[in-house]
């Protein structure tokens, strides 16, 4: 007892796992709502949960038999042999015969969950003593396949379907190759493992022996093997009616032969089926044939689309690779203004790291540059006309540098790149979506929105890499002209004057001598001018290591290496949903169709 209880925990748990891999199928299929035959498949991903579910719920009762065939198959007079009463189910010429479905089963409160799924109008319990032997197994038949009323048979026989764990398909054999009935059956075979599947052809006795031996039932064996998916455990000749009590046969129509597997059936009822903890087996196996069914219909599908899917994937990235080549071209354009806010910045920047005398004037420069050009002519020496005219245009200048700086920080030309890559991705991508629309996208796909890079998100990402890439070269560059040597050579002249200076005035005041004022407006301008020459000095050394034209054209060629190094510039929906679905497809399957 304990062992089984033990079997029974590791298949539930086996069981939820399978469960959680077609959750997981399901919400890759939420993804591809492009795709057309997703929504199919995510519905039938959340049939498969639903069984999946009911399944858990029903782990601890019994293996539920169903008895699945059409009009005429003798699927009433199959459960009555099977059961030992002729009449258990009711027959006759009247169809459908069978408007419920007939529960067999030792106690009526064995079918407790068919009647809670099912519906107690939909479902007739037949609990006899001759189902004693049946101690782990509730036989059960559905109505007709094909019934005058199948509008309200249909949804019945889906739910008594999808709550059983062996089906029991019955052909009549004068009529085997019904493709009616055959397609009928065909989805829901899909749902069971073939161990969980027999095919039992009935009224085998009004047939030719010979011909039921040699030709009739290896040429449905064949047709059905052509026809499912699965390949049911067991092919059987029954006759069904020579096992009732009272056959009631026609004078006219008696059995042609003995030849009857109808004890193999109620054997395989009664003895396997019936074997405690088979049951636990059938669900778990079942469960993952569910998964294995699911994932076999994503990849029969996605191999339908692959081709096409193939050529539009390689276009888009041959499309996208020269847009990004043109957008690059126009992005590092020939402005100068970008150039000019870079040496902004990186003014900025050393004037965080710089200290003393000299980091003070870096700190003011960076402030002046800011202004423009016009305040830093006002500024140097030089044509008196010149310096007049720089303060005159401060204003308009500081604008000017507002404009250059925001270059600096955006990237310069990214309109124009993002026109140009607008532009030839908005000249291929009709031909890109009539290859989508072939692999089963939505028409709406034609809309230019729906093309790769469309929108801002190219701008942000444009920018996105130049920042990152500017920022780490001003930190690497500010880095290297704010060494704390550098610093002290060049703060030294201005200290030691300072020093000097200082000195002699602290001690003159000590001995009492009082300085004249020339002393001390040489002083000043002796400080001021070693001060601005260290100052020239600095600025020489900076644009020598990072010259405005120099940074910005290490920037543009970090910039565009960092692009290269990436296999996609936008990761569009249509892309991603693109190559989902190809990783899905079957390499061979596809690849032999080219």
């Amino acid at each position: 007892m304990m062992e089984a209880r033990q079997a029974r925990l590791r298949a539930m748990a086996q069981v939820e796992d399978v469960r959680a891999d077609i959750q997981a199928l399901s919400e890759s299929l939420d993804g591809l709502d492009l795709w057309r035959p997703a929504a199919g498949l995510r519905k039938s991903c959340d049939e498969a949960l639903r069984m999946i579910d009911q399944l858990a719920e029903r782990f601890d009762r019994k293996l539920v038999v169903t008895l699945v065939g059409p009009s005429g198959a003798g699927k009433s007079t199959l459960l009555s042999a099977l059961a030992g009463d002729d009449h258990l189910s009711p027959s006759g010429r009247q169809r459908p015969t069978t408007r419920q479905v007939v529960v067999f089963c030792r106690e009526a409160g064995d079918a407790g969950q068919l009647v809670d799924q099912l519906g107690q109008e939909n479902i007739r319990i037949h609990a006899s003593k001759a189902a004693e032997a049946l101690e782990n197994v509730i036989l059960i038949d559905t109505p007709d396949t094909d019934s005058t009323q199948q509008d309200r048979h249909i949804p019945i026989i889906h739910k008594a379907i999808t709550l059983s764990d062996i089906l029991i398909c019955v052909f009549d054999a004068e009529n085997p190759k019904r493709r009616d009935h055959t397609d009928f059956l065909a989805p829901y075979v899909r749902l069971f493992s073939g161990e969980s599947l027999v095919v039992a052809v009935n009224k085998c006795d009004r047939l030719d022996e010979a011909e039921l031996t040699e030709t009739i039932m290896p040429e449905f064996s064949r047709y059905i093997a052509d026809a499912w998916p699965v390949t049911p455990a067991e092919a059987l000749c029954v006759s069904a009616r020579s096992h009732l009590a009272d056959p009631e046969w026609n004078e006219h129509v008696r059995p042609r032969h003995e030849r009857d597997q109808f004890d193999r059936l109620r054997q395989l009822i009664v003895t396997t089926f019936n074997r405690d903890g088979f049951s636990v087996d059938r669900r778990l196996e079942n469960a993952r044939n569910l998964k294995t069914y699911l994932e076999q219909a994503i990849r029969d599908e996605a191999g339908r689309d692959a081709p096409h899917l193939s050529a539009t994937i390689e276009r888009m990235s041959a499309t996208e690779t020269e847009a990004l080549q043109a957008a690059l071209t126009a992005f590092q354009g020939k402005d100068s203004g970008a150039a000019t806010g870079i040496n902004v910045r990186l003014y900025q920047h050393l004037a965080q790291r710089w200290v003393g005398p000299v980091g003070w004037l870096v700190t003011i420069w960076a402030r002046i540059l800011v202004f423009g050009s016009g305040l830093a002519s006002l500024l140097r020496f030089g044509n008196p006309v010149r310096q007049a005219f720089g303060a005159v245009s401060v204003i308009k200048q500081y604008g000017e540098s507002k404009k250059d700086l925001d270059d600096a920080h955006r990237g310069p030309g990214t309109n124009v790149a993002l026109s140009r890559y607008a532009g030839i991705v908005g000249r291929k991508w009709p031909d890109i979506a009539e290859l989508l629309i072939r692999a089963r996208f939505v028409n709406g796909v034609r809309e230019l929105r729906q093309a790769p890079g469309e929108g801002e998100a190219l701008g942000d990402h444009f920018s996105r890499i130049w920042q990152e890439t500017l920022e780490s070269e001003l930190d690497r560059i500010g880095g290297r002209l704010s060494g704390g040597l550098l610093q002290l050579v060049f703060n030294l002249p201005v200290l030691a004057v300072l020093a000097y200076v200082g000195w002699l005035t602290a001690f003159n005041f000590f001995t009492g001598t009082i300085l004249s004022g020339d002393f001390f407006l040489h002083a000043f301008w002796t400080i001021a001018l070693v001060l601005l020459l260290s100052f020239f000095l600095l600025q020489g050394v900076i644009r020598l290591a990072a010259g405005k034209n120099r940074l910005t054209g290490r920037v543009f060629k970090l910039v565009q290496e960092s692009l290269g190094k990436q296999e996609r510039l936008s990761e569009s929906p249509i892309w991603r949903q693109a190559r989902t679905v190809l990783g899905w497809a079957p390499e061979k399957g596809w690849q032999s169709n080219e």
